[in-house]
Formats: C-alpha cells, structure tokens, sequence
C-alpha cells in the first residue's frame, strides 16, 4: 500500500509539473505583452489590468518598438498617439497614475532601453499628490515572471476574450485600448453636461493635492535626472485645467507649477523642456469645453489640438 501512495504522489506531482509547464509554454506562445516576440507590434495590447499589462509591456515591446512615449495619468491617456507626425511614439499613461508609477515605467524602459529617445510628461497637482499612492500595485521587476503564470494574467485573458467577442460593450469596449498605448474612453467618461459638471469640480479640488510632498518631489528629481541620464529629449507640460476650475484655484495652481519649475531647475538641461498650458495665451482652448468630455479629461478634439500644440512649443 506504501509503495502504491508513493508512486500515485510521483505520478500526481509529474502531472502537476507538466501542466505548469505547459501552461508556461502557452503563455510565452500567446505572449500578450509582446514579451517574449512571437507577436508583432500591430497584436499586442492592453486588454484589462492596466498597470500589470503596461509594466510588463516595458520589459521589451515598448523599448523595443518605439521611439517615444507619454507618461501620466488617465488625463494623458487618451493622447493618441497616430497625431504625433512622422515619429513612433507608445502611451504609457496609467489610469490613477501617480509620480512614482511614472518612474516605475521610465525606469523600466531605460534599463531595457532599445529605441526610446523622446518622452512626453503630463503633470497635474493628482500626479504629485501622495493621496491614494499604493505600493502593491506589481509595478516591479518581479512582475516579469507573473507573465508565464498569475492571477493577473488570467484576468487579462479573461477581459480579453469579453472585449474580443464584445460581450460587455457598456463596460469593456472591443476596442478601448489601441496598439499605441491610449486609452479610448470618451463613450465611457462623456457626462451629458460638461460644463455643468466643470462647475460641480470648482468646490471639489483638494487643496492638499497641492503640495508636493518630500516622496513625491523626490520622485520627480529622479525622474528628470534618468531621463537626462540616459539622453531622452523630453517635453514636461502641465495639463490644461477647465478655465473656471483654474481660475477659482489660481494661485495655488500658479504656485504648485513654480514648486514644479523649482525642481526642474537644479536639473535643468537641454534636454528638458517645460510648458504651463495654463498660461493665459491658452485660455481660449480652457475656456471651450468641446474640449472636454468631463471636468478635466480631454475629448478628441481637445487631444488632438493639444498634441498639435505640445509638438508645436517643443519643436520651436
């Protein structure tokens, strides 16, 4: 009887072990994060799980097949980039994202560095903000293995098939996500009364977003000084604030660039450029709000012209 349990246990764990294999060898087939090159770059996207798929896609796909890349939070994500004339560029802005999610990314990409020499940099006061910053959010090295096998990546496979045969349209649209990185959610975030919902914002702005707390400033340095480092020409823009919300908030939100600028400054290179879109020569795109889909998010046309203007003031 002891010799029978034995052999059921080897027998047991070689199954086990094989179909962990197996497993493994599809995932690296599938290869949905484009990292292992059994896909081109026109099959690899984000189909849910935005951060973990992101992260992993730095490892090779975006260092390997871009030129550049946008970095921010959701405010950024919709920037798409096909507007960016004759250059190659992957959106790498995160949902929620804060300054040190931006650095995870960048970082990641440099010390996998293929062909990114530009960068794009939205910041906003939400960035900055040490509010709702989360540690655990796979945003490591270690991700890298949860690749061959993980939680998170049955998730991805699970959101893949629901967009892919557009099970849940309302919730997960087919094709929410392209190939460049943005993040199609106008039908999603669209408020029936945009400007009515501009005015809900002015009251709710927290003040303490503000301040740019020791971590995050610490974040940000590192941030301007790897991008340096490594010989990326990079554009740092302050993301255009619906005119009412600005101007109920200006000095704080003059000042809170000027605490940006002052960072900037002892790192300051002729790589690095900065620009306000909250200056007052930009007002007329802040105060129309066909440029917007809800109190600070951009529609088509607000993305469009502002990546006109980004690649406009960077070029001259």
């Amino acid at each position: 009887m002891e010799k029978q349990f034995k052999k059921y246990l080897q027998v047991l764990l070689l199954c086990f072990a094989g179909a962990m294999l197996g497993f493994g060898l599809l995932n690296v087939f599938l290869d949905v994060f484009g990292l292992f090159g059994f896909k081109s770059k026109e099959q690899v996207r984000v189909y849910g799980e935005e951060r973990f798929s992101k992260y992993l896609m730095t490892f090779e796909f975006v260092p390997q097949n871009f030129e550049g890349m946008i970095l921010g939070p959701s405010l950024s994500a919709n920037l798409n980039p096909d507007h960016i004339q004759g250059k190659n560029y992957f959106n790498l802005s995160l949902m929620g994202a804060r300054i040190n999610n931006v650095l995870s990314l960048t970082t990641n990409v440099i010390e996998n560095n293929g062909n990114i020499k530009e960068a794009i940099v939205c910041i906003h006061p939400y960035v900055t903000s040490n509010v709702g910053t989360d540690e655990s959010d796979y945003m490591n090295p270690d991700a890298y293995w949860k690749a061959l096998g993980s939680v998170n990546l049955l998730r991805v496979y699970g959101l893949g098939i629901i967009r892919n045969f557009n099970l849940w349209p309302n919730k997960y649209p087919k094709n929410q996500y392209n190939t460049n990185g943005s993040n199609s959610f106008e039908p999603l975030f669209k408020v029936e009364d945009v400007s009515n919902r501009i005015l809900e914002e002015v009251d709710n702005v927290k003040v303490s977003e503000f301040e740019i707390r020791a971590d995050q400033r610490k974040d940000f340095e590192e941030l301007l000084i790897l991008l340096q480092n490594n010989s990326i020409r990079t554009f740092v823009y302050y993301h255009p604030v619906p005119f009412p919300i600005y101007n109920a908030h200006k000095k704080k939100m003059d000042k809170y660039w000027k605490d940006i600028l002052s960072v900037a400054n002892s790192n300051q290179g002729s790589l690095l450029n900065f620009y306000n879109f909250n200056n007052p020569e930009f007002f007329n795109f802040s105060k129309d709000v066909s440029n917007y889909i809800d109190h600070g998010h951009l529609s088509e046309k607000g993305q469009e012209t502002l990546i006109q203007e980004i690649m406009t003031r960077w070029e001259n």
